[in-house]
């Protein structure tokens, strides 16, 4: 897999040093998308969300899971994922089968509970997919597919399938952005697993539509 793209600047070692700490963690994170290309190139950020928030974020994914406590720990973004604002991810529920829904009774980061009583879920957003503002995803969606899309605003409640088109609240699929063939070519070829500087050696043709394109497209070869 090619990586070449992405950024380390020369006080990434401090910087990761800084993010062990709870007081100045947000600063190494922001200084590190700073001085290292932002969103799509930074390493260093990439190495504080995994590490110290949990969140395992791929080459040239960019958005709401940079924000720190966006996203609980246990969502894993693959490559070249569109995350828009204010998208929030949650893992777990509150407990309908107890006599309260309080998480003083269920969270033992509040002090009362000695340890969690609800296991929280996990969350994969394929890569290439796009999450559109203000999207909430709850527990009951385990894995958002391989160049799906998510419409702004949506509530998603179940897994949602590579290159659907899903809206609404509860969202729903409306349509697949592709034809069954050329879906089958997109996961064949792993594109995604290319450089930008790769890809960009075929710019003419990311522009166009796959109708005109089909299974001719370079980097389906």
């Amino acid at each position: 897999m090619d990586t070449n793209d992405m950024r380390v600047c020369a006080v990434a070692g401090l910087l990761r040093l800084l993010s062990h700490t709870r007081r100045t963690r947000e600063q190494a994170l922001s200084m590190a998308l700073r001085w290292e290309g932002g969103h799509f190139f930074s390493r260093t950020a990439r190495w504080i969300m995994l590490k110290q928030y949990g969140v395992e974020i791929g080459d040239y994914s960019y958005g709401e899971c940079f924000r720190p406590t966006a996203f609980p720990p246990g969502v894993r973004v693959g490559r070249y994922v569109s995350i828009g604002p204010d998208v929030r991810v949650f893992l777990r529920n509150h407990p309908m089968d107890r006599l309260s829904t309080h998480p003083f009774f269920y969270n033992a980061s509040l002090g009362l509970v000695t340890t969690d009583s609800i296991e929280a879920g996990t969350l994969e957003m394929g890569h290439d997919a796009w999450i559109g503002a203000r999207t909430i995803i709850l527990k009951g969606c385990k894995r958002i597919g391989i160049g799906a899309a998510i419409g702004a605003g949506s509530v998603v409640t179940r897994d949602v399938p590579d290159f659907a088109v899903a809206v609404g609240n509860p969202a729903k699929v409306i349509r697949m952005r592709f034809e069954p063939e050329i879906c089958s070519a997109i996961l064949k070829s792993r594109w995604w697993e290319k450089s930008i500087t790769e890809c960009s050696r075929h710019l003419p043709e990311m522009a166009l539509s796959m109708d005109s394109v089909k299974t001719n497209h370079p980097l389906l070869r």
